[in-house]
């Protein structure tokens, strides 16, 4: 039961990045004794790090440096995501070639794209050419190269000979683990930039689709330039200052509602 316990601590602190000990035993229903003790279980295995009143992670909470789980990632802020998918959907032509970004709203907007006629479809993401292959009728070009477990995405040499077959890509959609201003768009494995600088820059034109929990997170590697963004798609809680910021770069900013 404990380990069960401190596994879904690990899982809130990956959404929240701190948390309170009154907090956690209240959510858990039991004793202020018996969450330190999963707590100092916790910090001497390196998991998470001792704060005034509470816990976050190792690194900086703003600083992050390994990825939740998929099913983790996929449930949080998923309304938001369905509203991002839903209006981005509206700019995708029939008859385009596409690219599709890794992550959990690309793969909530493949959901939507047998509403779509005639689409060649582009990725590295098995779980998303999975998606589209069982649902839709689209023309699914998978990347190949090496599979990583943890994403299982394809990744290295022979996903970028793969790209060198495709002269122009009419859409590119994307994704991020954190946006901030300083750093534009980053991710936590630097194995899955290359193929995403690439498909950037054989798109005629970019979006990308960003809830509005990944504004001023920064995860450890750079992967986007803001200004190359066309369009960014994001949710009503977004913060209003950066999104002004963002636009004056030239970005278009829809919010979905």
């Amino acid at each position: 039961m404990k380990y069960r316990r401190q596994n879904e601590i690990l899982k809130l602190l990956l959404l929240e990045h701190s948390l309170k000990t009154e907090n956690l035993a209240s959510h858990f229903n039991v004793s202020i004794e018996t969450i330190r003790r999963d707590i100092n279980t916790m910090e001497q295995a390196g998991l998470i790090k001792k704060v005034y009143g509470g816990i976050s992670l190792v690194s900086d909470s703003m600083h992050m440096t390994s990825l939740e789980t998929w099913n983790v990632r996929l449930a949080h802020a998923h309304a938001e995501k369905v509203h991002i998918v839903t209006r981005a959907l509206e700019l995708i032509p029939d008859n385009a070639v596409i690219a599709l970004d890794i992550g959990t709203t690309t793969y909530e907007l493949s959901r939507l794209l047998n509403a779509k006629k005639n689409l060649s479809i582009i990725t590295n993401s098995l779980l998303i050419s999975s998606e589209l292959a069982r649902n839709t009728s689209h023309k699914i070009y998978c990347i190949g190269g090496l599979v990583m477990p943890n994403e299982v995405v394809t990744s290295g040499v022979f996903a970028r000979n793969f790209l060198n077959n495709f002269a122009s890509i009419d859409l590119f959609i994307g994704s991020a683990d954190g946006i901030t201003l300083k750093s534009g768009i980053t991710e936590f494995n630097e194995a899955v930039i290359d193929v995403k600088r690439q498909l950037i820059a054989r798109a005629d034109r970019t979006v990308a689709l960003i809830d509005h929990s990944k504004f001023g997170k920064e995860a450890l590697f750079v992967s986007w330039d803001l200004r190359t963004i066309d369009v960014l798609v994001t949710d009503s809680e977004a913060p209003k200052k950066e999104l002004e910021m963002i636009q004056k770069l030239g970005v278009e900013i829809i919010v979905a509602p």
